[in-house]
């Protein structure tokens, strides 16, 4: 095991202000960073996937460790996957800072003791979002991103500071509807993946926020969670609508699958964003009616009940004693 795949020099202090809103992420050069600090480093590793030329596409990626020394058996780990919207910033001056959104929910993680790693699906192939592209037009799916997902465990799983076995999925919107297409072994290249010879322990747990259902529930007896998920979503969402969602949970239970998924009352879209009123985006072209735009925003009462069963699923799957456990 190699302590630092392939890495760059950069690292950074990462600091919540007291207005988590105002989170910032400042980039200090340097060789070696404290070992009190939070540090982010730049990072990429391979994808699964390979591009039209049929080169391994490489993935660019931000890696964020806790406070204090690597513990015994390494860091447990997320995989935080960004949603249709990209990773970044779209602020004039702040293009290369996490969005505040991103950051305020990879601060919650990073303060329950997990390194975060966040792959960058769309710069990584020359895009910066695809929140306004039709469906069928936009060329970086879900699907394809699983591979950048099953690609980032295997990099995780491949570091000396990483508990290898200890490593969960988190996605939002796009990221989640990914989270779902990753977790999926009867998918055959998941399957492949899982299966072959060395391969890294697979996911212990899988969250899912806000993501497309339609497809996995489509997909009917070709999908089955090869972890313990959650599905968390606005019961009002008109971008990535429940039903889908709930017919999904219900299929899963009664075929005994490790599966859930939590409705939230009067929450839209993103509901769980660090601030904001719901807005009305007509730049998407998607959702429930298409040409009609989608409605978005935070609900801090949805927000908080799901962070908290967000926190409290990954601490009983990623430090719970047994490792067989399944609920």
């Amino acid at each position: 095991m190699h302590p630092g795949g392939a890495v760059s020099s950069t690292r950074s202090r990462f600091h919540a202000f007291a207005c988590v809103i105002a989170l910032l992420l400042v980039v200090t050069i340097a060789q070696t960073a404290p070992a009190s600090a939070r540090s982010l480093t730049r990072v990429s590793f391979p994808s699964i996937d390979r591009d039209e030329t049929g080169a391994v596409v490489q993935i660019e990626a931000m890696l964020l460790v806790p406070d204090g020394p690597v513990p015994s058996g390494g860091y447990p780990a997320i995989v935080a996957l960004h949603g249709c919207s990209g990773m970044y910033s779209i602020a004039k001056g702040r293009e290369d800072h996490l969005a505040d959104r991103l950051a305020v929910r990879v601060e919650m993680l990073l303060g329950d003791g997990y390194a975060v790693l966040l792959p960058d699906s769309f710069r990584s192939r020359g895009r910066n979002e695809v929140c306004t592209i039709k469906t069928g037009d936009n060329p970086i799916t879900p699907t394809r991103r699983r591979l950048d997902a099953l690609g980032a465990l295997a990099y995780l799983a491949d570091r000396s500071d990483i508990a290898h076995d200890r490593i969960a999925l988190v996605g939002w919107s796009h990221g989640g509807s990914t989270a779902l297409a990753t977790v999926n072994v009867r998918d055959r290249e998941v399957a492949a993946f899982r299966d072959k010879a060395g391969a890294p322990p697979f996911f212990r747990a899988v969250v899912a926020l806000y993501p497309g259902c339609k497809v996995s529930l489509g997909a009917g007896d070709r999908w089955q969670p090869g972890a313990p998920t959650r599905i968390h979503i606005g019961e009002s969402d008109d971008w990535t609508p429940a039903k889908p969602c709930v017919e999904l949970g219900q299929a899963m239970a009664a075929r005994g699958e490790p599966l859930k998924v939590i409705v939230y009352p009067d929450s839209h879209h993103g509901f769980d964003a660090p601030s904001g009123d719901v807005v009305h985006r007509t730049d998407v072209p998607n959702g429930v009616n298409p040409g009609h735009g989608v409605h978005v925003g935070a609900n801090p009462a949805a927000r908080e009940k799901a962070n908290a069963k967000v926190r409290a699923f990954l601490n009983d799957r990623l430090r719970g004693a047994d490792d067989s456990k399944q609920h």
